[in-house]
C-alpha cells in the first residue's frame, strides 16, 4: 500500500506543488515537464528518506522547503526569494486541501484516520481526490495566466523587511502545518479546529499577498519617480535651448556684419543638424517617451552609441500606459546597447522606429551586429536565462510579461543579412487584439 501511495500519491502531489511555484512565480514550466518530473522524484524520495529516519516534523518541514526552493533556481533559474514565497504558497494550499479533503472523508464514511488510511477503498479515492483538486487549481491559474508576480522586478537584493517577511510566512506555514497534524491525531474531530486553522492559513495567504502588493507599489513608486526625473531633464534641455537662441542670432549677426557668408552657412547647418536632432526626441504628445529616448540618447553617446529615431507613431494611439511603453522600449534599447558593448563593438549603432499600420503599432528595435545564435533565440525570452554575465536575465522576460499584458505580440529576427531585430506589434485603442504568438 505504501509504495502504491509513494508512486501514485506523492510523486504526482510533488510535481503539482512544483508546478504551482512556477507558475505561480511566472515561469512557464511546459516546455520542461520532464526536469521537473526528475525533480519530483528526487524530492519524494529524500521526503520518504526523512521519514524512513524519524527525523523531527519541524527539521523535515525545513529540509522539504529548502529542498523545493534550491532546487526550482538552479534547475528553472527562479530567484529564491520568490521561490521561497510562492513555496510557502503553493504548500499552504496543499495544506487546506488535505485538511479539508480528509476530514470531510472521515464525516462521510464515519471513521477516524487511521481506519481511513488502513482502509484502500477509502484512502485511494481520497488521495486521489486531492489530486484532482490541486490539478483543478493549477489548471485555472495556467488558464488565467495568473501570476502573484505581475510585474517582473529587476532587484534581487533582499532587505530587512523582505527577509522578515519570508520568516513571518514560514512561521505561519508552519503553525499550520503543526495544527493540521495535531488535529488528524486527533480521535474526535472537532469542526470549529478545522474551521480555525483553515482560517488561519487563509490569513497567512492573505499576508503574504499584502506584503507582496506593498512591494509591488514600492516599485512602481520607483519607477514613476525615474521617469519624472527623466521628464525634468528634457525640459531642462529645451530651456537651454532656448535660452541658447539669442546666442546663435548675435552669432550669426557678427558673421553677417563681417560679410563671413561661408561662416554663416557652416554655422546654420551645425545648428539645423542640431535642431534635427532634438526634434526626433522631443515628442509633444509623448512627454515620457521624449524624456526616455533623450535620456538614452546621451547616455550611449557617452558608451559610444548611437541611435537613429525614425518615430513614425508616437504610440499614445494605444491603451498602453506610459510607464510600461518605457520599460518596454528602454528594455529592448538597454539590451541592444549590452549586446554590443559585450561583442566589442562590432556596430555602433541602435535603430528605433515606430509605426502606425491600419489598427496596429509597430515598435523595432535593431542593431545589426552581434546576432543571437539560433539555438538561444528561443531561450532569451525564458526567465532568469542571460547571455551577459553578472546579468539577472530579466530585461526580455520584463518585456514578453508586459507585452502579453497589454495583447501585444513579440517577435525576434536575428541572422546575417537583417542583424538582430526585436518587432512588437499593439493594437489601436479600440482596435482588435492580436493573437499572442512570443518566439
Amino acid at each position: 500500500m505504501e509504495f502504491f501511495v509513494f508512486f501514485f500519491y506523492s510523486i504526482p502531489e510533488m510535481f503539482l506543488i512544483l508546478a504551482f511555484i512556477a507558475t505561480l512565480s511566472g515561469y512557464d514550466f511546459s516546455k520542461n515537464v520532464i526536469p521537473m518530473a526528475l525533480i519530483s522524484i528526487l524530492i519524494s524520495c529524500c521526503i520518504e528518506f526523512f521519514r524512513f529516519i524519524d527525523l523531527h516534523a519541524f527539521i523535515r518541514l525545513f529540509l522539504q522547503l529548502f529542498m523545493v526552493v534550491t532546487l526550482m533556481r538552479l534547475a528553472f533559474g527562479i530567484v529564491f526569494a520568490r521561490a521561497t514565497i510562492c513555496a510557502i504558497i503553493s504548500l499552504l494550499i496543499l495544506q487546506m486541501t488535505e485538511l479539508v479533503t480528509i476530514n470531510t472523508s472521515m464525516i462521510l464514511f464515519h471513521t477516524n484516520l487511521q481506519e481511513l488510511q488502513n482502509n484502500p477503498l477509502l484512502w485511494v479515492p481520497t488521495i486521489w481526490f486531492i489530486l484532482i483538486v490541486l490539478a483543478s487549481l493549477l489548471f485555472i491559474i495556467k488558464k488565467y495566466d495568473f501570476s502573484i508576480f505581475h510585474q517582473r522586478i529587476r532587484s534581487h537584493n533582499i532587505n530587512v523587511f523582505s527577509f522578515s517577511s519570508y520568516l513571518i510566512f514560514t512561521a505561519f506555514f508552519t503553525f499550520g502545518i503543526i495544527g493540521s497534524q495535531l488535529l488528524t491525531q486527533e480521535k474526535t474531530q472537532s469542526i470549529y479546529t478545522i474551521i480555525a486553522i483553515f482560517i488561519f492559513q487563509a490569513l497567512s495567504i492573505l499576508m503574504v499577498n499584502e506584503l507582496i502588493k506593498s512591494r509591488v507599489r514600492k516599485t512602481e513608486l520607483s519607477v514613476y519617480k525615474e521617469s519624472l526625473k527623466d521628464i525634468n531633464s528634457l525640459f531642462t534641455t529645451v530651456r537651454s535651448q532656448r535660452h541658447d537662441f539669442s546666442n546663435h542670432l548675435q552669432v550669426l549677426y557678427i558673421f553677417a556684419k563681417q560679410g563671413e557668408n561661408e561662416k554663416i552657412l557652416l554655422y546654420i547647418e551645425q545648428l539645423i543638424g542640431q535642431i534635427k536632432s532634438v526634434n526626433q526626441i522631443l515628442i509633444s504628445d509623448n512627454p515620457g517617451l521624449s524624456a526616455l529616448l533623450q535620456t538614452k540618447v546621451a547616455q550611449f553617446e557617452q558608451e559610444g552609441i548611437s541611435i537613429e529615431l525614425n518615430i513614425g507613431s508616437t504610440l499614445t494611439d494605444t491603451n498602453i500606459p506610459m510607464i510600461e511603453l518605457n520599460q518596454i522600449i528602454g528594455n529592448l534599447l538597454d539590451n541592444a546597447a549590452d549586446a554590443i558593448k559585450l561583442a566589442g563593438y562590432p556596430s555602433n549603432q541602435i535603430f528605433l522606429q515606430t509605426i502606425r499600420k491600419n489598427n496596429q503599432v509597430e515598435i523595432k528595435v535593431k542593431n545589426y551586429r552581434p546576432i543571437i545564435p539560433s539555438h538561444l533565440q528561443q531561450k532569451v525570452f525564458e526567465y532568469g536565462f542571460s547571455t551577459k554575465p553578472k546579468h539577472s536575465g530579466l530585461g526580455l522576460a520584463i518585456i514578453t510579461n508586459l507585452v502579453k499584458k497589454n495583447k501585444g505580440n513579440l517577435l525576434l529576427v536575428s541572422n546575417e543579412t537583417v542583424g538582430t531585430e526585436f518587432t512588437i506589434i499593439f493594437p489601436v485603442a479600440g482596435g482588435s487584439k492580436i493573437e499572442q504568438k512570443t518566439s
